[in-house]
């Protein structure tokens, strides 16, 4: 047989005005959160709309790093159209648009709140020979890329690592390069310039006289050894004669007269 158990209705009631007192505070909670919410996204907006976090002109544009290419040409080659919010600027885009210029190794654009400026880090290439190729003179690096003179200011002075010169080269000679001026640097022959004009014979200008290697190939390195080997004949050459020397075969080098 169960008991009875008494009720306490005083306690019934305190605990329904406690959990109606929960759910009113829970209530206001999510309405004060979605306020925040509210004001926190007016916020945001008004501060991507202030008109002060603008690119107007050309000098809110920072260039940091450079030192052969001028500050205005580095501004003119982002080609920004002004104004713009300094929010709304595609940098990634920007970088990769500056990266494709030949004088620029690397990029980096950063957003600056104040003053608002744009700012570009940038690294040069550093060019190591002067030279000439179908597309007008210009200036090689050690990676065999090719910058045209007209990057730079007539009046800036370009001091190459190398006292040397390139003539005729053509994109499709950069893989060649990269060996070429690998080579060139470990001889014990000084090498003043890089003949290229002829694809069917590489012709380099050295200390011993003027030589002739044929077309460029695998044989390039044993010719630079036994160009080596040559100089003691060079010294007995009248030097009121023309010569030339030929490793195009460097089995069988030779000594030639120019009539």
């Amino acid at each position: 047989m169960m008991n009875n158990m008494p009720i306490d209705m005083n306690s019934l009631k305190s605990k329904r005005q406690t959990l109606r007192v929960q759910r009113r505070f829970k209530a206001w909670q999510s309405v004060w959160r979605f306020l925040a919410l509210l004001g926190m996204m007016g916020g945001l907006i008004w501060m991507l709309s202030w008109p002060h976090w603008v690119i107007k002109d050309k000098s809110q544009i920072k260039i940091v790093g450079n030192q052969l290419l001028s500050s205005e040409k580095i501004r003119q080659l982002l080609k920004l159209s002004y104004p713009q919010s300094i929010w709304q600027l595609p940098l990634h885009e920007l970088t990769q648009q500056l990266k494709a210029e030949p004088p620029l190794k690397d990029i980096h654009l950063t957003r600056q709140l104040f003053p608002t400026q744009i700012t570009v880090t940038v690294k040069e290439r550093q060019p190591i020979a002067m030279g000439t190729s179908s597309q007008g003179d210009g200036y090689l690096d050690a990676a065999g890329v090719w910058i045209p003179k007209k990057f730079y200011k007539k009046d800036t002075k370009i001091e190459t690592e190398q006292d040397l010169t390139v003539l005729g080269f053509e994109p499709q000679y950069r893989s060649y390069w990269l060996e070429i001026y690998h080579l060139i640097l470990q001889s014990p022959i000084n090498v003043m310039a890089v003949d290229w004009r002829d694809p069917s014979n590489l012709i380099l200008k050295t200390e011993l006289g003027t030589v002739y290697f044929g077309p460029y190939g695998n044989r390039f390195r044993e010719q630079l050894r036994i160009l080596a080997k040559m100089r003691e004949i060079s010294s007995h050459i009248p030097p009121n004669r023309g010569f030339y020397l030929d490793v195009t075969n460097p089995r069988s080098p030779s000594v030639r007269l120019v009539p």
